[in-house]
C-alpha cells in the first residue's frame, strides 16, 4: 500500500485506521504489485463494533449496555514476506542495528520513563523500545511457533534475533560506566593519558589509578541497572512487546 487519497501509508496501523474512519465513503488507493505502481476504488462496508477503553475492556452506556461505533470494513489483513539479503548487506544491516542501540541507551532515561507508565498504565509499549531476557524468550517463542513460516525462515529469524541480541549487549556493555567493559576502558585510557602527560613534562611515572575510588558509583550503577532489568522483566510480562501484534 502506497497511498489513500493522497495520503501516504507507513504502516498497517495508519491504512487499518483511514479504513475503519470510512465506512460506506469510496477511497482511491494506490498499490504496488510485480513492481508497478497501480490505483483502485474501494468502498469500506460498514460495521458495528464495540467500543473499548485503552486497556480493551468494553465501554458500557447509562443502560449497562455496550456503546457501539459504525467502521468500515474492507476484510483485508496484513502480510509479511521475507526477502533474502546478499552477504554484502550483512555489514549495513550491522551498522543500522548499533545505531539504534545507541540511541536507544542516548534516551535511556525516557525510555525507561515510556516502560513504567506501560507497565503500570495504559499506555502501549514502544516495540522499538529495550526489553529484558524475558522478552526475548516470548519473542524467540512466537518466532517457533509461526506455524505458517517455513522452518528455514524460522531458523533465519532466530538466528537474527541472537544477532541483534549480541550486538545490543556488546554495545550496552561499552557505556564508559564502571562495572561495565567500558567504564574498564575508559579507565585505562585515563591512566594512560596522565602517563602520557607526565612523560611530556618529564615527570615522574604517577602510577596506577585508584580504582577504590570508584567503588561508590560501581555500587550506584549495579542498583540502577538491577531496578531497570527487574522494571523490564515486569513490563515483559504483564504488557509484552510482540512480533506479531
Amino acid at each position: 500500500m502506497v497511498e489513500v487519497d493522497g495520503t501516504p501509508i507507513d504502516s498497517w496501523e495508519q491504512f487499518r485506521g483511514l479504513v475503519s474512519a470510512s465506512p460506506g465513503k469510496s477511497l482511491n488507493i494506490g498499490f504496488v504489485r510485480d513492481g508497478v505502481e497501480q490505483s483502485a476504488r474501494i468502498t469500506p462496508v460498514a460495521n458495528e463494533r464495540v467500543v473499548t477503553d485503552a486497556n480493551g475492556r468494553a465501554v458500557t452506556g447509562a443502560s449497562g449496555e455496550p456503546v457501539t461505533e459504525s467502521v468500515g470494513m474492507i476484510g483485508a489483513t496484513p502480510a509479511s514476506e521475507t526477502v533474502r539479503q546478499p552477504i554484502t548487506a550483512v555489514p549495513s544491516f550491522v551498522g543500522e542495528n548499533v545505531a539504534q542501540v545507541a540511541g536507544v541507551i542516548v534516551r535511556l532515561p525516557e525510555r525507561m520513563v515510556d516502560i513504567w507508565n506501560a507497565a503500570f498504565g495504559a499506555e502501549e509499549r514502544d516495540p522499538n523500545g529495550p526489553i529484558s531476557v524475558v522478552g526475548v524468550g516470548r519473542l524467540a517463542g512466537e518466532i517457533a511457533s509461526l506455524d505458517e513460516a517455513p522452518v528455514a525462515a524460522r531458523v533465519q529469524s532466530m538466528f537474527g534475533l541472537l544477532g541483534s541480541l549480541n550486538v545490543a549487549l556488546f554495545v550496552f556493555n561499552l557505556v564508559p560506566l564502571m562495572p561495565l567493559d567500558g567504564g574498564h576502558v575508559a579507565g585505562a585510557l585515563y591512566e594512560g593519558a596522565k602517563r602520557g602527560i607526565a612523560r611530556l613534562r618529564r615527570k615522574p611515572d604517577p602510577g596506577p589509578i585508584d580504582t577504590a575510588k570508584m567503588v561508590p558509583v560501581t555500587f550506584a550503577v549495579v542498583i540502577v541497572l538491577g531496578s531497570m532489568s527487574v522494571l523490564l522483566m515486569y513490563a515483559d510480562i504483564v504488557k509484552p512487546v510482540s512480533l506479531f501484534g
